[in-house]
């Protein structure tokens, strides 16, 4: 009895006052679904804390092989070795260059022929002795320009953009490392049979293949490999 007594100022202000109470209660369960929803949100992307990305690298698969459409690999046509700017004997256009230009020209690329080796078999020591050569330590117009590092011809075998210099046309790559990769790509098509061989054996496999001009382009990419930092075989 006396619980009912006390209950009924209680009561009588509910039912005075149930309407405004019924606002104030919506209110509050308003307020309560927002703060748990911002609680929800506040640990999902992109309020997250993440780590910040890597940057990206410059040597990879997902940069285009040339300034156009891929590659159809294929055999070689030999390439032409005029040098503009230099003799068009090919046993003087390495050596008109002075031996520092040739050691910082070796020094920038050999890892990235290190990585051309892991990743497709082809020795270091021929990937580098061949672009030393083909491209005057990087001096000739073709690597200037178009980063072509190999003398590789524009053919039927070649789908992307192409420059034309002293009346040859070449293929045109959008970097160096470009062209090292298509460097790559043809040999392993073509020189599959030389796995585990030397770069002796690699560089007269070229010549015989057409990859030059010249009969004495084996001598000249093994007269070059002399010439690799120490641990290119």
């Amino acid at each position: 009895m006396k619980n009912t007594n006390a209950l009924r100022p209680i009561l009588g202000f509910v039912k005075n006052n149930w309407f405004k109470l019924s606002i104030t209660a919506l209110m509050l369960l308003a307020w309560f679904r927002k703060d748990l929803s911002l609680q929800v949100r506040m640990d999902e992307p992109p309020y997250r804390l993440e780590k910040a990305a890597k940057p990206k690298e410059k040597i990879t698969d997902a940069e285009p092989l040339a300034a156009g459409l891929p590659p159809k690999m294929g055999r070689m046509e030999a390439p032409a070795i005029n040098l503009p700017g230099f003799s068009s004997n090919r046993r003087t256009a390495l050596s008109s260059i002075d031996e520092a230009t040739q050691h910082a020209y070796l020094t920038r690329f050999a890892k990235v022929a290190r990585e051309e080796q892991k990743r497709y078999g082809i020795p270091a020591s021929i990937i580098l002795a061949v672009s030393l050569y083909q491209s005057a330590a990087g001096k000739r117009d073709i690597a200037l320009d178009v980063h072509n590092y190999f003398a590789m011809p524009c053919n039927a075998n070649w789908n992307g953009a192409c420059r034309e210099f002293q009346g040859h046309t070449y293929r045109k790559y959008s970097s160096a490392w470009a062209s090292f990769r298509d460097f790559s790509l043809f040999a392993k098509e073509n020189f599959a049979r030389l796995k585990g061989a030397d770069y002796e054996a690699w560089a007269l496999a070229l010549e015989a293949d057409g990859f030059a001009e010249t009969d004495d382009f084996a001598k000249e990419i093994i007269s070059a490999h002399r010439r690799l930092p120490v641990g290119f075989n």
